[in-house]
């Protein structure tokens, strides 16, 4: 699979709530931040997920950047996200900024950040 269609993968699995395709995509140690800055692993996020705690009802590509340089890659994600987080519906634009490395599986996520982003030009 390539770094392009792992991250098609990632995004479709974060749309549809699927914990099984998210375990599979990111790496067992796994290290994200959050838009106020909270750090959160791998279990934590896919926790989120198993509890319904968080459910993500749209995400919406704007624009998408793939850098792949042989056992590593970088993703650049800019979408809109509409999601209801702890019984809250949450809307943002927000870049996605995810650290991949190639495992004997496929391409794995090892780190992510998740900012704000600003208002489309």
């Amino acid at each position: 699979m390539s770094l392009l269609a792992a991250e098609h993968a990632l995004q479709a699995a974060q749309r549809a709530g699927d914990v099984a395709a998210l375990e599979a995509l990111l790496h067992p140690r796994c290290v994200g931040a959050g838009p106020e800055g909270t750090v959160f692993s791998k279990e934590d996020d896919l926790e989120s997920y198993r509890s319904g705690s968080l459910r993500i009802t749209r995400l919406e590509k704007e624009s998408l950047d793939v850098q792949e340089d042989g056992a590593s890659g970088v993703t650049r994600l800019v979408a809109a996200v509409e999601a209801v987080q702890d019984g809250t519906a949450v809307s943002a634009r927000l870049i996605y900024t995810r650290l991949w490395v190639r495992a004997h599986e496929g391409w794995v996520v090892l780190a992510a950040t998740l900012a704000p982003a600003g208002e489309p030009a």
